[in-house]
């Protein structure tokens, strides 16, 4: 059944929109319930996505030379890195600095648990399912990246927001360039360990890490693969 633009307009004013702006009152009233809200609005849209014809999970990808993706990477690295140093230095390369084992934790979960959820809603399913309502052009990269940037206003600062409009932004074009899973949830995940590694992430996960210091790597990773969503989700708040 071919979904009129009005009923599409509401889902993603809901999903995209609405949900967020939860997430932003938990922050401001409580505790952020990241991935129970994460996880079900994942559950949600593979829901609707199934019944979607026009949606494809695998879409038929286009070749994209890897080249350019490292030097944007590259790119990415180093401007992070700059930035951090120039106007942040006392977080410059903080978290791998003074708590190695939240690092490494970071750069092995957050790809799984967070990246690859995302990528799912903001990408595959976003970009498929409203093309009725903004196209395949520009229209839909920048709303999909302001869509991705509101999406972190829950970290209450403007530096979180603001790499994630431009974020958004670079991965919606690979997306359209790509058709591609794999390559995004790639992009994504070696953007977020740049971030965490550079120190520039302290805006991202700001607390988080003080809930988790005292839980043992081992514990975590068993937790992780035991699927124990809610022990992880003491401190994982990171988006």
């Amino acid at each position: 059944m071919k979904l009129g633009k009005p009923y599409l307009a509401m889902e993603c004013a809901l999903l995209f929109g609405g949900i967020p702006g939860l997430l932003l009152w938990f922050e401001l009233y409580s505790d952020v319930p990241f991935f129970p809200v994460l996880f079900g609005l994942l559950a949600l849209t593979l829901l609707l996505g199934w019944s979607d014809p026009d949606l494809k999970f695998r879409p038929t990808t286009i070749p994209n030379p890897f080249r350019k993706l490292a030097l944007r990477l590259l790119a990415a690295a180093v401007g992070l890195t700059l930035i951090t140093a120039i106007f942040y230095p006392e977080l410059l390369f903080r978290l791998p600095r003074d708590q190695p084992k939240i690092w490494i934790m970071v750069m092995i979960l957050y790809p799984i648990l967070s990246v690859a959820p995302q990528e799912y809603l903001f990408r595959t399913y976003f970009m498929q399912r409203y093309r009725t309502l903004f196209g395949e052009g520009s229209t839909m990269i920048w709303i999909n990246a302001l869509a991705f940037g509101w999406a972190h206003a829950f970290f209450l600062n403007w530096i979180a927001p603001l790499l994630s409009i431009l974020a958004g932004w670079l991965l919606a074009r690979t997306w359209k360039e790509s058709k591609s899973f794999r390559r995004v949830c790639l992009e994504h995940a070696v953007y977020g360990q740049i971030v965490f590694t550079s120190g520039i992430g302290w805006f991202f996960y700001s607390g988080s890490t003080r809930a988790i210091e005292n839980l043992s790597f081992i514990q975590v990773l068993t937790e992780f693969f035991a699927f124990s969503f809610p022990s992880l989700g003491i401190g994982l708040n990171f988006i």
